[in-house]
């Protein structure tokens, strides 16, 4: 989902003191409308608004037989330089895991809103321009778009979407076999990918509505 923004953010959104395992010292996370700060053993590391390329993000599950041991939350930003912030949270034995699993979604949420959404906005505007762009691993186009490396581009009209809370799969109505999955931990920018392919599909569907209610 993409969202209009409110207006200008002056104030701090999230200020969170995180923890890598239940008996790790304290990190402070800041999320600032201008940066990212997430503080380290020696020093922090600090990523502008302008600087933030892609994320991606997931929940992973250590597991003997059917026991589960740990699940870990994980949250990767990537800068221009190709730096990356780290943000994981792990639970053992499902002590805590719903509180961390909350903790974990506002976070998401909060970093989302502050740095993503605007980018799902220029993606928006650069197809409402007429520009064609690779994001994901796919290209996309005011046309349709191209799942992987060949020729057979999905018009909008006929782009379907199936959102799941880590993955989705991108397909083409009349052949649902033509498809691709994203996994928002292994792909990056995939939610990015997601909010487009919504926006899109959505208009399309809107404007399929629109013609009929005139007939």
């Amino acid at each position: 989902m993409i969202y209009q923004p409110a207006g200008n953010m002056s104030e701090i959104i999230g200020l969170h003191q995180i923890k890598r395992t239940p008996w790790s010292a304290a990190r402070q996370l800041t999320i600032d409308p201008l940066y990212l700060e997430c503080g380290g053993p020696l020093t922090n590391t600090r990523f502008t608004k302008e600087d933030i390329e892609c994320f991606r993000f997931g929940s992973t599950v250590l597991q003997y037989y059917f026991f589960k041991i740990s699940r870990t939350y994980n949250l990767e930003i990537k800068n221009s330089q190709g730096k990356v912030m780290l943000i994981r949270m792990h639970t053992f034995f499902g002590i805590g895991n719903k509180r961390i699993e909350a903790l974990f979604g506002r976070i998401y949420d909060q970093i989302y809103m502050a740095y993503f959404n605007d980018m799902a906005l220029h993606y928006v505007r650069l197809l409402n321009t007429g520009l064609t762009y690779e994001l994901a691993g796919t290209f996309i186009s005011e046309e349709g778009i191209l799942l992987k490396n060949e020729n057979q581009l999905i018009p909008w009209a006929r782009v379907g979407l199936a959102s799941y809370y880590y993955s989705c799969s991108v397909y083409d109505q009349r052949d649902p076999k033509h498809s691709r999955s994203f996994d928002y931990w292994h792909d990056w920018n995939a939610s990015l990918l997601r909010a487009v392919v919504d926006y899109m599909t959505r208009k399309i569907n809107s404007r399929k509505k629109n013609r009929l209610g005139k007939r």
